[in-house]
């Protein structure tokens, strides 16, 4: 007698949406297959801390593997999603030149979002944003070569240059860096040269809107950049970038004529946009997406498209599933929906339920295939 095939599920994308959907599966009677761009989860919070040289790319990006592996129903694929045929309920991935297919009967996509230059992508060449190992890695040698060639420099302008550091976006990714950067030149690295002061360096902290911290509450705010001050941040804000090049930027105030700031060292923590596989799954189900690529949801997380043969769903769907529920389901991090405060807090409380990651300070080697 011939043995019912286990209920296939695949998970795209191990970020922390991806983990707790696994984890909600765990006493499923289902297989659950996960597909990754790199073999590593990555804690993304703390990655301005690898840019600055605080900690190592190991001590954030544990193997996708140790973190799934007392999980007994779980497979790991390293690989890229290149399409999604819904039809025939097939995954397609392409990874170091190979292609390859998984079959699925409910599929979960969770593969967040990506760093946003709101239409000017050649910014990224002299500004580089921070979403991957790989663009941390990539700032740590262009924060720390700054005080390398400063040191070396005898001009004294082009020397004020290299200490110059700008930082664009004021959310918590260019607030964290901000400080960490002031901390790295008037503690870190005070006696570790001979002819610059590390400490004269010059942090600036850009934002188009005129506060740090928007999505904050405003007395959070206000503490938040009078302590910016305080540690020697400057802050421009209400400032727009319109023009980024190897050694400089330029700046258009909302109050005033346009002005270059010369830096040789520019962050880019502005802004995001979803992951392109949003874009591919709403172009197969006919569902709207706005013009950062993402979703557009109903309160309840259900894709506009469902009639299609797609639904979106939340972590009540996922929990379905682990108790036996059938059908087809994706949990999208980059989703909009008029309920986005409601949807965040939820998300916040399923954090919670997230295991914890052994022997996460570790060092290892990570993947840094693109």
């Amino acid at each position: 007698m011939a043995t019912e095939q286990p209920h296939r599920v695949v998970i795209v994308g191990c970020g922390f949406a991806g983990l707790f959907a696994t984890y909600a599966l765990r006493r499923a009677p289902v297989t659950v297959t996960i597909i990754d761009r790199t073999n590593h989860h990555l804690f993304q919070p703390l990655l301005y801390q690898v840019a600055t040289g605080v900690l190592s790319e190991g001590d954030i990006a544990p193997p996708i593997r140790e973190v799934v592996s007392r999980q007994s129903n779980v497979r790991v694929l390293l690989g890229e999603v290149v399409d999604v045929d819904l039809g025939a309920r097939l995954v397609r991935t392409s990874a170091l030149g190979q292609s390859g297919a998984v079959e699925y009967d409910s599929l979960i996509v969770a593969t967040g979002a990506a760093q946003s230059y709101f239409g000017h992508p050649e910014f990224a060449e002299h500004a580089p944003g921070m979403k991957t190992i790989d663009d941390a890695l990539e700032l740590r040698g262009r924060i720390f070569g700054a005080f390398e060639l400063a040191e070396g420099e005898s001009d004294p302008e082009r020397r004020r240059a290299w200490l110059t550091f700008a930082i664009v976006g004021a959310g918590p990714t260019g607030v964290e860096l901000a400080g960490q950067v002031i901390e790295l030149s008037r503690r870190s690295l005070r006696h570790n040269f001979q002819n610059i002061e590390p400490h004269e360096a010059r942090v600036v902290l850009i934002d188009a809107l005129n506060t740090v911290l928007p999505a904050f509450h405003p007395s959070l705010r206000e503490r938040a950049a009078r302590d910016l001050r305080e540690l020697g941040v400057e802050l421009q804000l209400g400032t727009r970038v319109t023009g980024v090049d190897a050694i400089s930027l330029d700046l258009q105030p909302s109050d005033g004529p346009s002005v270059r700031l010369e830096a040789r060292t520019k962050i880019w923590a502005a802004g995001v946009e979803a992951s392109p596989l949003g874009r591919l799954l709403a172009s197969a189900t006919g569902a709207p997406v706005d013009r950062s690529g993402r979703i557009e949801v109903l309160p309840d997380c259900t894709l506009s498209g469902a009639s299609r043969g797609l639904r979106c769903r939340g972590p009540d769907e996922v929990e379905q599933l682990s108790r036996g529920g059938r059908g087809r389901y994706a949990v999208g991090v980059a989703l909009r929906s008029d309920n986005r405060q409601a949807a965040a807090r939820k998300g916040g409380a399923e954090a919670l339920r997230l295991p914890r990651l052994r022997n996460a300070g570790d060092n290892r080697a990570v993947s840094r295939r693109r």
